[in-house]
């Protein structure tokens, strides 16, 4: 005797019945990134990754699917997956609810990356005219000299 059927594995893949063994694997592969348990923070990701997964065991063998196709066709009142979750977005940036970026936070970037570039680059020079540094110490201003124009750059936009 057969195992009742969960699930139309087609629709957990969201594949056509006659689609290729590549559009199989193609669905699957893209599913698994979206619901998988450690990406998606839902509380079914479990249970629909679980489902992804036994629908691609199935459908990737081709006389596995055959036999699924048969008793698909004699089971008639087959369960709808579970509906796949969004991912929880994560900010990544401090933007604003209106998702602009907050300027505030914006400002104090380019700020601090002025101020490290001109200290940096004054305390050098500073040693090297009034404490007998190594001349071969101007080199260390580099970092200075990068974060200085950027940093301008940066609190010009508006």
């Amino acid at each position: 005797m057969h195992e009742r059927l969960h699930y139309d594995h087609y629709r957990v893949l969201g594949i056509p019945r006659d689609a290729s063994p590549q559009q199989v694997k193609k669905a699957y592969r893209d599913l698994v990134k979206e619901c998988h348990p450690d990406r998606n923070g839902s509380p079914k990701a479990s249970t629909l990754f679980q489902a992804v997964h036994a629908a691609y065991d199935t459908l990737r063998d081709t006389d596995r699917r055959k036999v699924y196709d048969d008793r698909l066709l004699n089971y008639r009142h087959v369960q709808q997956p579970p509906p796949v979750q969004p991912r929880p977005t994560v900010r990544r940036y401090a933007t604003r609810d209106d998702g602009r970026m907050n300027r505030f936070a914006f400002v104090g970037l380019h700020i601090t990356g002025l101020c490290f570039g001109i200290s940096l680059i004054s305390g050098i020079l500073v040693g090297i005219t009034f404490l007998d540094w190594p001349t071969y110490a101007i080199v260390f201003t580099i970092p200075g000299v990068v974060v200085i124009p950027d940093s301008l750059a940066g609190l010009r936009t508006k």
